[in-house]
């Protein structure tokens, strides 16, 4: 039967595993924003480079860059949120694992403990048993 320490330690790492998992999905959309950002801000390169000489595509190239601009605004505050949300996660997480750590030493120093007050207790018993023989 499993003691309290080692079931209150299994669930700390249940709870690490589950804030791992968070902070990589939060990792990983944090990316994608950055990449959604990238892909708009090349487009906004290409239709601010592109050099044509008839007014219609001019006009048409202009009115492209201000619906993508205001795209790459919102990316970007969506980016700022999800950054603080993986930092408070961050942080979440390593709180966690200390705990977990933390948990997993006094285990340890708990089996240490039992393991020397069972040696003290051998050596006791067999000094008295000593003693008797003489």
């Amino acid at each position: 039967m499993a003691d309290a320490i080692t079931l209150l330690r299994e669930q700390q790492e249940k709870r690490l595993v589950a804030l791992g998992t968070q902070r990589t999905e939060r990792q990983q959309r944090l990316t994608r924003l950055e990449q959604h950002e990238a892909q708009l801000s090349a487009l906004i390169g290409d239709y601010h480079g592109a050099r044509e000489a008839n007014v219609l595509l001019m006009a048409n190239r202009n009115q492209m860059v201000s619906q993508l601009t205001p795209l790459v605004e919102q990316c970007q505050r969506q980016q700022e949120v999800a950054r603080a949300d993986l930092s408070s996660l961050d942080g979440q997480w390593r709180r966690q694992l200390g705990r977990r750590q933390g948990l997993v030493w006094l285990e340890g120093e708990k089996r240490r403990r039992k393991q020397t007050q069972a040696m003290r207790l051998e050596q006791k018993q067999m000094d008295e048993l000593a003693v008797r023989k003489r």
